[in-house]
């Protein structure tokens, strides 16, 4: 198979990027204790958490299915540090870019991504040549982004501007929307798929927005699109939603959950 474009983390893996990881874990981790929740009804011997930050994914996922060794893999030696640092019993990690095989890692019987795809350029490339890391009849478990949806306009401008300088790196935000769409020469089949409402406060959604700000302002693509100005004032504006100076109504995503099944 073609080698495929390394991945690149859209928000960085800086001490910002580290804490935005952090208020993320906290937002999302109802919704995802509920995914891995149901998955643990086939418990895994071996787990595997793909592009596991700083392990808060990877230590939920051995926590809710019991998996005997539960490997979290990311390529950002500083993540894995604060990873290493909280880990629990049963839970390794190991650096290495997702999009290459093999793991350093048994063949797992369970793969895990949370917001992982929409990273990857190739996604569905990617996709495929992660069965190549799987157990015979082995599951993958996929949280993808479906929708990002709000009334004010700071917010979505701000959607705006992440999903075209996501393309620009031949990525999408919005990759939950097609997991379901497999050709039929797919080593996956569709197992379960479900799209899960969220709702935020506004100035949750707006305090990691402006984490994520700071953090890709100057992407070559943003800087040479958008007027620093403009960056300047969008950054005042999730600023004063966070302080409470503004209110907006809450922000309403939705989660593709989509389990696959290696045929």
């Amino acid at each position: 198979m073609t080698d495929l474009q390394p991945s690149t983390y859209t928000f960085g893996d800086n001490d910002l990027a580290a804490e935005r990881l952090r208020l993320l874990a906290a937002a999302y981790e109802p919704t995802s204790r509920a995914f891995i929740g149901r998955l643990a009804r086939e418990p895994p011997r071996v787990a595997i958490d793909l592009g596991c930050g700083l392990g808060y994914t990877t230590a939920l996922l051995q926590a809710k299915t019991g998996a005997a060794l539960t490997i979290g893999l990311d390529s950002s030696p500083r993540f894995l540090a604060h990873a290493w640092r909280r880990s629990p019993h049963a839970v390794a990690f190991a650096e290495h870019d997702v999009t290459r095989l093999p793991f350093p890692a048994p063949p797992a019987d369970l793969i895990y991504g949370r917001f992982i795809l929409t990273h990857l350029a190739n996604a569905h490339a990617t996709l495929e040549r992660w069965a190549d890391g799987m157990a015979p009849r082995g599951r993958l478990a996929l949280e993808e982004v479906d929708t990002l949806a709000a009334d004010d306009p700071t917010l979505t401008r701000y959607y705006a501007l992440v999903e075209a300088m996501q393309a620009a790196r031949g990525q999408r935000t919005y990759v939950g929307r097609d997991l379901c769409t497999l050709p039929a020469s797919s080593s996956w089949r569709v197992e379960r798929a479900d799209d899960v409402p969220i709702a935020l406060p506004a100035a949750t959604a707006a305090r990691l927005h402006a984490l994520n700000l700071r953090t890709w302002r100057s992407d070559p693509f943003i800087a040479a699109t958008v007027d620093a100005a403009e960056l300047d004032d969008l950054g005042d504006a999730l600023d004063d939603l966070v302080a409470g100076r503004r209110t907006a109504a809450p922000v309403r995503w939705r989660l593709a959950q989509v389990v696959l099944r290696r045929r």
